[in-house]
């Protein structure tokens, strides 16, 4: 699984960014800083032009981006 879909399935089940940052160290997955981690999402959100975490979240949803997740 590709580092930007595992960061976007932590937060969607309430994982905080120094969270998803520990688990990532944990499985031994890089880049695992917490600055990395929010440029991740910095460059997931210009992706999608999204401005605020809130914004990609309903970006998200409508495009059903997590319909196949198997957690």
């Amino acid at each position: 699984m590709e580092i930007e879909r595992r960061i976007l399935l932590m937060l969607k089940d309430g994982y905080t960014q120094d969270q998803v940052s520990h688990e990532l160290k944990e499985l031994e997955i890089r880049p695992n800083s917490v600055s990395s981690v929010e440029k991740i999402l910095k460059d997931i959100r210009k992706e999608y032009g999204a401005i605020t975490m809130f914004q990609l979240a309903c970006i998200l949803y409508d495009d059903n981006y997590f319909d196949d997740d198997e957690d």
